[in-house]
């Protein structure tokens, strides 16, 4: 397989990675009514480690330094970035979160040009404002307000702009991309385990309503488990500033969520704002030069 086919199958399966967080903040948002946040994290990667490593024993031969280094770092990474979404998420509308957390598409090259040197195309930068001002209409109310849970989800997107250049860089290097899942998400339940305990929040499992936990089954098989790990396999070969942006399809998938489970609204200024993003995806994965000398051809 010629490497631009690799190139664009791992793109297209960071769609896939879309669609499924597209509905994280609608099944986070359940989850809290009734499981304290840390607990949350705690059991969606800790049981989301424990199931991969069932099912993908066989992989285990392939364990090495290499692994449970980089997966370490990336679970780190994964722990402090999740853990400060959902504290953000309980001061402010998935709605919101989703403008907010999808700045990353400007962060990520941006990042990228300055610690790697990778300059990204002038297409890149125009296609990263286009999405903003897309997911902008899709998300933010008329007042344009950010409140406190937005600016933690700010800095999230700092963080996940980190984990992103950094998957990109170490997933090429580990002999398990199986394995490289299971060390993110065993650092990520250990450490949310552990400061659940010395901070003693109690968690009441009879208390846990239906939706919540739906919610957590919904963020540890699908959320975790699946998604993270498709990330990790195509970010072997997929651009990081093209990766950003496609994953900023995740606030269209997430306000269908909000519209059908919900019950928030889809108006016209929601569907221009889906649109822009849209053509923002297109301008990015649209090689002009290309086209351009097919048409001269």
């Amino acid at each position: 397989m010629e490497k631009d086919k690799k190139v664009w199958i791992s793109e297209m399966a960071m769609l896939i990675v879309a669609m499924i967080w597209g509905g994280t903040f609608v099944a986070a948002k359940h989850a809290q009514d009734t499981i304290p946040n840390l607990w949350i994290l705690a059991i969606r990667f800790i049981l989301a480690s424990g199931l991969m490593a069932l099912i993908f024993f066989k992989e285990w031969k392939k364990l090495d330094r290499k692994t449970v280094k980089y997966g370490s770092i990336i679970g780190l990474l994964l722990f402090a970035g999740i853990a400060i979404q959902m504290l953000g998420l309980r001061y402010t509308t998935p709605a919101k979160q989703s403008f907010v957390l999808v700045s990353y598409v400007i962060i990520v090259p941006l990042m990228e040009w300055a610690f790697y040197g990778h300059r990204p195309e002038n297409k890149i930068f125009f296609s990263g404002l286009l999405c903003i001002i897309g997911v902008g209409l899709l998300s933010l109310n008329k007042n344009l307000q950010l409140s406190f849970g937005d600016a933690c989800t700010l800095i999230y997107a700092f963080i996940f702009s980190t984990q992103v250049l950094k998957v990109a860089e170490y997933s090429p290097k580990v002999n398990s991309l199986i394995l490289f899942s299971i060390f993110q998400f065993i650092t990520a339940g250990v450490l949310s385990l552990i400061v659940v305990l010395v901070a003693g929040t109690p968690l009441n499992i009879e208390n846990i309503s239906h939706g919540s936990f739906m919610g957590l089954a919904y963020l540890t098989l699908l959320n975790t488990a699946t998604a993270f790990t498709i990330q990790n396999f195509a970010q072997k070969y997929a651009r990081p500033a093209n990766t950003a942006l496609i994953m900023a399809t995740e606030s269209i998938f997430g306000a269908f969520a909000a519209y059908f489970f919900a019950g928030e609204n889809f108006d016209t200024r929601k569907i221009i704002g889906c649109s822009l993003i849209f053509i923002a995806i297109f301008t990015a994965q649209v090689d002009l030069k290309a086209l351009r000398k097919q048409k001269e051809a």
